[in-house]
């Protein structure tokens, strides 16, 4: 079964929607912490991460394990490259999307396709530090004494239909997405755990144009 588009982003185990996660408490004080998250971000230029991706299926037993290479680079790119069980790759350049496998190559403009569009900004919006400004969520911010935990909570009519909510979890010491957790409305959920990150290593432009 290939990952769906939801389940590509970017990145991703089922919670009750207004469940905090256990050993999790709220930020108390958001200024600061919204302030470093930005900083920390912008001093971002690329990240290169292996991923390993859980996908719960809410009718079957059995999870979907898939393993692959995760890029991005500032200026809005992004590289989502399957290894197993199959081949599958999205490519984020700007306003491009480009879902490629094994039997065709499909590519879209967000900028004309609102679901497209939201989908896009989820993933960037994780790695610029550019969360607080989704107009498609409200964020919920936790921690613990190692991680950051974003939920996002759907507001607009599209994503509602899409998500239940999302979680994005943060290492504490430099603010890199450590989990991106996906559920879905209709029980599904996704987690996509990044491992090995190298950051700010330099990446070429050629990842992310897709032949």
């Amino acid at each position: 079964m290939k990952p769906n588009l939801i389940l590509l982003l970017c990145t991703l185990f089922g919670h009750l929607l207004n469940a905090q996660p256990g050993g999790f408490s709220a930020v108390k004080d958001l200024v600061p912490f919204k302030s470093q998250f930005a900083t920390a971000s912008q001093k971002m230029e690329s990240i290169e991460s292996n991923f390993t991706q859980i996908k719960n299926l809410s009718l079957l037993k059995d999870k979907i394990q898939s393993k692959g290479t995760f890029f991005y680079k500032k200026g809005n790119k992004v590289r989502i490259e399957y290894s197993s069980p199959y081949y599958y790759l999205m490519v984020i350049n700007q306003n491009a999307m480009t879902i490629k496998d094994d039997q065709k190559t499909s590519s879209y403009n967000t900028k004309s396709n609102k679901i497209m569009q939201s989908i896009n900004n989820i993933m960037l919006d994780c790695m610029r530090g550019t969360i607080y400004s989704n107009k498609d969520f409200m964020v919920e911010a936790l921690e613990n004494p190692k991680e950051y935990l974003l939920k996002m909570k759907p507001i607009t009519s599209i994503m509602k239909k899409i998500f239940a909510h999302i979680e994005v979890f943060l290492d504490k010491k430099d603010f890199h997405v450590l989990r991106l957790n996906l559920v879905e409305c209709n029980g599904d959920n996704s987690l996509m755990t990044f491992t090995h990150p190298i950051m700010n290593k330099n990446i070429s432009d050629a990842l992310f144009s897709v032949k």
